[in-house]
């Protein structure tokens, strides 16, 4: 795994960085992948994958969760994996979906938005979630950025 920028920024300062929002000073390596373990996908990955809608770009991007639709192929739940020994309560196992900053309460929109309207999707791992968007986030979060969102 190799490091590409240009300084690495101490630990406090990275924390301050990513819970005031901000992800220019956040250093990632080349897999994506930040030092606290959260993953940044970019456009240029998303229109590698060659699919329909932004979430069928999470189920071939993002393999740390389990996707379930129904009968008909429209999503229902996207959950995150744990143990048998886990404690589960109640939507602790989903993490939090965030469009622009409005978070979803039905995934029906990722199944309406093209792929090409996405500019990144940040993922934020459960402790690092809850940092940012509160306690029902212990699953994790998922930023889905859009290009005209991003402007």
């Amino acid at each position: 795994m190799r490091i590409t920028g240009l300084v690495m920024p101490s630990v406090a300062a990275c924390v301050l960085a990513a819970s005031a929002g901000c992800t220019a000073n956040r250093l990632h390596y080349d897999d994506g992948e930040t030092p606290f373990g959260d993953v940044v996908i970019s456009g240029d990955q998303i229109d590698a994958q060659h699919v329909q809608n932004a979430w069928e770009v999470l189920r071939q991007l993002v393999p740390r969760y389990s996707y379930s639709e129904d009968r008909a192929g429209r999503p229902l739940a996207i959950s995150g994996h744990r143990g048998r020994s886990s404690i589960w309560l109640a939507n602790s196992e989903q993490p939090v979906v965030l469009v622009d900053g409005a978070r979803l309460t039905s995934l029906d929109v990722l199944q309406q938005m093209p792929p090409d309207a996405i500019d990144r999707i940040e993922l934020r791992r459960g402790t690092r979630g809850t940092i940012v968007e509160g306690t029902d986030a212990g699953a994790g979060v998922i930023y889905i950025h859009t290009r005209s969102g991003s402007e």
